[in-house]
């Protein structure tokens, strides 16, 4: 019988199948590295000496890298939220602008109101005049100043505080005595009406009657029957206009007490002054005195007679000295 020949390749081909179906097994199996089969020793060496990357690895490492550089960049440039916030909360407003025509429209309502507050207040109490102060008078009453100058209450109180000289100019044309007027706001209803009064300095006697005259000259237009009024002094003997103005002028500086302590003033000149004049006081004495001395002179009167005891003549014309009755 003859011994058939045995095939030399049919074990190795077995060996082959074997590790084909095993490396199959493990693909399906998902182990891959456990069933490959294991390589010689010589390849082994050469893969020490020229290692070789796997293409997928590398591509998976790169992929690493590139996602953690990616990471880390974005974490830089990605601001915190607390920052963000305050950002947003900075980041300016858009305003919103008027057109022309709505400009137009506010300005014309703010000038409405205005006007309509003044009206308001021109018209109401808070400002009306409720009270006149008069200051400055020597012989004028304040009810004598208020009616000459057209001052009431109730009037408006800014009309009539703008209107001072208007209201000076009437006061002094219905009154003499009154040389001006001014207004000034002393409270928030109150008024001050500051007099600058021309004062009598005396009355000139004619036709039985006593004609008041100012310290300016001017003689009063209503006369008074066969009595002086005001304590104040009768002129006698004066021949001209000239005499008389710069005596009454003196007389207007001195004290409104002196002034009513004298009860006539006569013009008398001599040979040694002749601007002589001789006073008659209330108190039963005389004065000599220059006529444009009187002011600076007769000052000194009662201080003079407060240490006498006696009626006299006192003579301030040159000096002072007091000579008594016989």
């Amino acid at each position: 019988m003859t011994d058939k020949k045995e095939n030399p390749h049919n074990e190795s081909d077995h060996a082959n199948s074997s590790d084909i179906q095993a490396h199959l097994n493990a693909l399906l199996s998902g182990k891959v590295e456990s069933s490959k089969p294991e390589r010689s020793k010589n390849a082994k060496h050469s893969d020490e000496k020229e290692p070789h990357s796997d293409p997928e690895q590398a591509n998976d490492n790169q992929g690493t890298e590139d996602n953690h550089d990616t990471d880390t960049s974005a974490e830089i440039i990605k601001p915190d939220d607390d920052e963000a916030k305050t950002k947003k909360h900075k980041r300016p407003k858009k305003e919103r602008f008027l057109f022309s025509h709505e400009k137009a429209a506010i300005k014309t309502l703010i000038v409405l109101l205005v006007m309509a507050a003044g009206l308001i207040y021109l018209i109401s109490p808070a400002n009306q005049v409720q009270k006149y102060e008069v200051v400055g008078t020597h012989e004028l009453s304040d009810k004598t100043v208020l009616n000459a100058a057209g001052l009431k209450m109730g009037q408006p109180l800014l009309t009539t505080l703008n209107q001072g000289d208007y209201f000076s100019r009437m006061a002094k044309s219905k009154n003499p005595q009154i040389r001006h007027l001014k207004l000034t706001r002393k409270s928030d209803n109150t008024l001050q009406v500051k007099v600058d009064e021309i004062v009598k300095v005396g009355y000139v006697k004619a036709d039985n009657k006593y004609y008041p005259i100012l310290e300016n000259g001017s003689m009063l237009d209503h006369g008074l029957s066969n009595q002086k009024v005001g304590g104040l002094p009768i002129y006698d003997g004066f021949t001209s206009d000239k005499q008389l103005r710069k005596t009454l002028s003196e007389f207007g500086k001195l004290s409104d007490p002196l002034r009513h302590a004298v009860s006539e003033i006569v013009w008398s000149p001599n040979s040694q002054n002749n601007q002589r004049l001789l006073i008659y006081m209330n108190d039963g004495n005389q004065v000599l005195i220059r006529a444009d001395e009187m002011s600076k002179k007769l000052k000194y009167y009662p201080g003079m007679v407060a240490q006498l005891n006696k009626t006299g003549i006192a003579d301030l014309q040159v000096g002072a000295y007091f000579k008594p009755y016989d």
